[in-house]
């Protein structure tokens, strides 16, 4: 390398340093003693791999798993976080999974108090454990309905929650897993074999069993966890492609287009009319009738979907006029397609108390209560307002196009096509990923040295897989 090309790269090195370090401190104005140290390479073990000779014959990691947010509960299957002397309540920036880099990592999940990750056949979970949210061989001499100050549980039987990520043991038959979600106390599994598999809490009839007889369903007295009968799902040659779970209630998106819903639906999430709940699939009717639905989304009790043609659906929870351009009842029974002219939707969420949506040429729209993306004095929308595009273009200054958006409880992210991912909402326990503490009132960056390949928010704790550089 000449000097002059020795001189520029240096340069560069330091501007790209510099940059780094400027938009950590930005982040929320936050004085330097607030904002914790990086924790990006905290958790990464003594024997890691220093030099290039000492990469040979190791295995390349292709994809990595980061968590933030409440950690107290073990969700984040970071075993350091909670061992003494560090014990940590909460993290507010990405820190790294180092038990999920050898797993060949595909999906993530994030639930309330636990997490699923899963590659192509295999399925880890960690966290809360109290309602058999990542399964296990029930616990004996105990209610079905377990209280978590119980105890620990005995030899052979599932523990009350697990700090470290375990291995949910599938039915070897199974195929390779497609897609999966979380609940509130329940978790959604599908497999390339038409099969899905629930497990946790089924008082509403969410794991797809009677909840008389079926409280939690988990693995039975010999340790199989039994698929969940989709007898009134399949007909002829039809395919599940996609499985989702909003608090209590679960859904499942065929090939042909048809959605199908079980569990709770007092607040009008089955989207059948039905308002109580009910443990056997149906379909999803209203407007969505004839329609082929191509996407799904809620992370509480509003839930969106997305036709083939990039029309907008809601139903649901209506309390804070997240569809008063509809209806001010507090409540939709039967999915309605919503009046506003958004271009091609790509992609929907709904937080307890918004919406969001991104359409074909990378637009950003949000509407509803609470933090939207527009500063502290926009609380609220009855209609959908677009984001401004710069707010997504990068340090690099590079795309700034959205191709997915995502929701958890009261937050909101955006991925962009150069796999930057930019989030704002209530920051409650470092859920941002932001390395601040505040509330963010528009998308910020979230800092990464990879490209983000997908993230999951859950109500205290988020989940992002990345793409290795």
């Amino acid at each position: 390398m000449n000097p002059s090309t020795c001189t520029k790269f240096t340069l560069l090195q330091n501007l790209l340093f510099n940059r780094s370090i400027y938009l950590i401190r930005l982040a929320s104005f936050l004085p330097n003693d607030v904002i914790e140290a990086s924790s990006l390479h905290e958790e990464i073990p003594g024997n890691e791999p220093k030099h290039v000779h000492e990469m040979v014959g190791r295995k390349r990691l292709t994809r990595v798993v980061y968590g933030s947010g409440l950690c107290s509960t073990g969700a984040l299957a970071i075993e350091k976080l909670l061992t003494p002397p560090v014990l940590k309540q909460c993290l507010f920036q990405p820190m790294r999974i180092i038990r999920m880099n050898t797993r060949k990592i595909r999906f993530i999940a994030a639930g309330c108090g636990f997490s699923l990750f899963a590659s192509n056949n295999e399925l880890y979970g960690s966290g809360l454990n109290n309602f058999y949210q990542i399964s296990g061989p029930k616990r004996r001499d105990e209610d079905e309905r377990p209280n978590l100050e119980s105890g620990y549980a005995g030899r052979n039987e599932a523990e009350m929650w697990y700090i470290h990520g375990r291995r949910i043991v599938l039915p070897e038959d199974m195929g390779n897993i497609r897609c999966m979600s979380a609940g509130r106390m329940h978790s959604v599994v599908l497999t390339d074999s038409n099969k899905i598999f629930c497990f946790g809490s089924n008082s509403h009839g969410q794991c797809g069993a009677d909840p008389l007889d079926h409280p939690v369903v988990t693995h039975d007295n010999q340790h199989e966890l039994k698929e969940m009968d989709v007898s009134t799902i399949l007909e002829g040659d039809v395919e599940i492609v996609k499985v989702h779970a909003s608090l209590d209630t679960s859904f499942a998106l065929c090939s042909n287009g048809k959605l199908f819903a079980w569990g709770l639906g007092t607040d009008g999430q089955l989207g059948n009319g039905n308002d109580q709940f009910q443990w056997k699939p149906s379909l999803v009717r209203g407007d969505l009738e004839g329609e082929r639905i191509v996407e799904i989304g809620g992370s509480t009790d509003t839930l969106v979907a997305v036709n083939e043609d990039g029309h907008l659906f809601i139903w649901g929870q209506n309390e804070y006029g997240q569809m008063c351009s509809i209806t001010d009842e507090p409540q939709i029974f039967l999915p309605q397609q919503a009046p506003f002219k958004l271009g091609k939707i790509v992609g929907a969420e709904a937080t307890g108390v918004s919406c969001i949506v991104c359409n074909s040429d990378g637009q950003v729209f949000t509407w509803g209560t609470h933090v939207l993306g527009f500063g502290p004095k926009v609380e609220k929308l009855s209609k959908p307002m677009q984001i401004d595009p710069p707010l997504f273009t990068s340090a690099m200054n590079e795309k700034n196009w959205v191709v997915k958006v995502f929701a958890g409880g009261s937050c909101m992210g955006a991925l962009t096509e150069a796999g930057h991912l930019f989030t704002w909402g209530s920051n409650k326990h470092g859920v941002l990923a932001l390395s601040h503490r505040n509330h963010q009132y528009f998308p910020f960056q979230v800092s990464f040295a990879e490209s983000i390949k997908d993230a999951s928010f859950g109500p205290h704790h988020s989940l992002f897989l990345t793409n290795k550089v």
